[in-house]
């Protein structure tokens, strides 16, 4: 037996899964349910509030990203200047306290 025909006997008529086509006549259509329809607007309200919560972080986090960066540079600087004026005092030091020997 062939599949095409183990198919035919499973259906009950000839058109299944056929939509139902009815045209509504007049104005606009209400809707089915109207608590379905304020359950949806409050979801769709709630994604709105989170997206909007979400842009808002992201702005405060590239806001500290960027202080933060700014910080560090000067940080980086100042640190740089500190030990390059340490390195010099040490070396002005080293020098001073050599003890000079001439040879007569």
């Amino acid at each position: 037996m062939s599949a095409v025909v183990a198919e035919q006997h499973l259906q009950t008529s000839l058109c299944v899964n056929r939509l139902n086509e009815h045209s509504v006549e007049g104005g606009t259509l209400m809707p089915a349910d109207p608590e379905r329809r304020a359950l949806e607007m409050r979801i769709e309200h709630a994604k709105s509030r989170i997206v909007a919560d979400l842009n808002r972080a992201s702005e405060l986090v590239r806001g500290v990203a960027s202080r933060a960066k700014r910080r560090l540079g000067t940080l980086a600087v100042v640190s740089g200047v500190l030990v390059a004026g340490i390195v010099v005092a040490a070396l002005f030091r080293r020098n001073r306290r050599r003890v000079r020997i001439q040879w007569r």
